[in-house]
């Protein structure tokens, strides 16, 4: 090999061996959004070393300009200086001038959304307004809100004529012009069922929408939501076939159902310090006529309680909304100083309202043979009552607001065939509400009174006591109750429990708490309430909320400990 080669080997190794380290661009002078995306742009520029600065100025002052236009400032100042002692560290200083500012906005819209409602009070919100300072990301969304509100009304022809913007530096100043042509707006056409099974009787009544009228994907979204909930479907699809549309603008509906099967078992398991570990399954016939009618039947075990019911659902118009069940059941209770064998049948009207009240009226009829404390009697009732509730929330698995109400009012009268007369009233009322960042409130407040000559006449199920995972923690489930003088449990006529708590979000799914709590029940409020008092963990789980919490019941001279386990919806 001859020297000249060796020589420019050896320089090319030495080359490599002092070749400078990447520079670090130090950017100056902007403040907020202006240096956060200025520094995005910066970011994504190759690595520069400091010998190719110079190369590399126009592409730095590029990435700046672009990244000051965007957000209206075409008019900065920027100086590149590489530091004389380290030439790796570039400082970029930014003035940014004055922004460029809507002159004009010419915004006409064309076809039948000039004269629609919805988009009027779009274009009296759009962010892009005279006198603001001019940036693409709103020019950018402000179409692309237009277009989109246009999808969801059925103008499905829709496109800008024209879409211009002028920007005028020296001036610091841009005009606008928009010009917006809809088309005509399409209509809902013919309903097309592609159903595996005879679906009129349930389909009808959850079909809001009418040959005719004017699209709205919402009505769509409505529909497929209704269907799904209705609990007979395993597959739900509504699509409008747009290219199908005849010459009056009308969209077919193509609504394809799959029926769940006729016969659906599921088995469950849980625990909590109230009942220990329970079993459960279900046995679920969605389908037992063409008139909707269903049947489910479930068992619910765990030591203290048994408990086996039949519910059969008879749709009356929209099957969501308004429907009869009768229903049927037996429970066995053996826990303390309760023991109880109870056989109910009942009938219920249920109705939903708009504001997603439910109300339940029903005449219900049951039979328990029970032992409580000393005390060992059989009943029978005939109860008619009614109940109303209503569960709001946002937020999905891990809610940021809602709130649950219910309350219930029954009758029992003996010249209609009871053994007691008596009149009875339950209501629990919960609130969540975030109050900031990670934070979160939880209030309960629960009263239950009946009014009855003796309350010792009732069977335990109708009786009140209080206390465990659900009501006031520290204590035992349903310890807190009037004692006779053999310290058992006898239950009460009034019931009172209150809850404060404070969630904190430490993690993606984990939440720590504190709370207190209060409560008592009573013939007659005289007795001290019991307080009670902790922390616990929130681990969010696919399947709900796991609640671990530490209670005492500082009410107490000798302070209980007890450990709480729930597992469930927060609401």
């Amino acid at each position: 090999m001859s020297k000249g080669i060796w020589g420019a080997l050896v320089l090319l190794l030495l080359s490599q061996n002092v070749r400078a380290e990447d520079v670090s661009l130090e950017l100056q002078g902007l403040k907020g959004k202006l240096k956060s995306n200025t520094q995005v742009y910066l970011d994504q520029l190759p690595a520069i070393d400091a010998e190719q600065l110079p190369r590399f100025r126009q592409d730095i002052e590029t990435a700046v300009i672009n990244s000051l236009q965007s957000l209206g400032y075409y008019n900065p100042t920027i100086d590149i200086t590489a530091d004389q002692d380290k030439p790796d560290r570039v400082e970029v200083r930014v003035t940014a001038g004055e922004p460029v500012r809507i002159r004009t906005l010419d915004l006409l819209l064309q076809g039948d959304s000039a004269s629609d409602p919805q988009f009027e009070q779009l274009v009296n919100k759009l962010s892009l307004k005279e006198g603001d300072v001019f940036r693409h990301d709103k020019y950018e969304k402000t179409k692309a809100s237009l277009l989109s509100l246009a999808l969801a009304r059925g103008y499905f022809d829709a496109s800008y004529e024209r879409s211009q913007v002028l920007v005028y530096p020296q001036d610091k100043a841009a005009d606008v012009v928009l010009t917006f042509d809809s088309g005509p707006r399409y209509l809902f056409g013919e309903l097309r069922v592609d159903a595996d099974r005879s679906v009129d009787r349930v389909l009808t009544p959850l079909v809001k929408v009418k040959p005719g009228d004017p699209y709205q994907a919402i009505r769509l979204a409505e529909l497929s939501r209704d269907l799904s909930a209705s609990g007979y479907f395993r597959q739900v699809g509504v699509l409008p076939m747009v290219s199908e549309a005849d010459e009056n603008y009308r969209i077919p509906l193509a609504v394809v159902l799959r029926a769940k099967a006729d016969n659906e078992v599921e088995v469950g398991a849980g625990f909590s310090t109230d009942e220990g570990p329970r079993v459960s399954t279900s046995w679920d016939k969605p389908w037992i006529n063409s008139l909707g009618h269903s049947l489910k039947t479930s068992v619910k075990i765990s030591a203290p309680k048994q408990d086996i019911s039949v519910i059969y659902k008879i749709p009356r118009g929209n099957p969501l909304n308004n429907y009869y069940t009768v229903q049927g059941g037996y429970q066995m209770l053996d826990q303390d100083d309760t023991k109880s064998d109870r056989l109910v049948a009942s009938i219920h009207r249920w109705d939903k309202d708009t504001d997603d009240w439910t109300r339940d009226v029903f005449i219900r009829s049951e039979y328990e043979t029970y032992t409580q404390g000393q005390q060992e009697d059989t009943s029978f009732l005939l109860i008619p009552g009614v109940s109303y509730n209503r569960t709001r929330v946002r937020g999905g698995l891990d809610p940021i607001w809602g709130d649950a109400q219910l309350v219930t009012l029954e009758l029992s009268e003996p010249w209609w065939g009871s053994d007691t007369r008596f009149i009875r009233l339950w209501g629990r009322s919960k609130w969540l509400r975030t109050v900031a960042e990670k934070q979160r409130l939880i209030a309960r407040a629960e009263q239950g009174a009946v009014w009855v000559e003796d309350v010792q006449k009732l069977p335990p199920s109708l009786r009140f006591f209080t206390g465990g995972d659900m009501t006031v923690r520290g204590f035992g489930y349903q310890d807190i109750s009037p004692i006779d003088e053999n310290g058992d449990r006898l239950g009460a006529k009034y019931a009172t429990a209150l809850s404060l708590e404070y969630d904190y979000k430490v993690a993606e799914k984990w939440r720590v708490a504190t709370f207190l709590d209060t409560g008592t029940a009573t013939n007659d409020y005289t007795e001290d309430w019991k307080v009670g008092t902790g922390v616990g963990v929130r681990w969010l789980t696919p399947v709900g909320a796991v609640r671990i919490d530490l209670a005492f019941g500082v009410s107490e001279e000798q302070v209980p400990m007890r450990i709480h386990f729930t597992l469930g919806p927060e609401l």
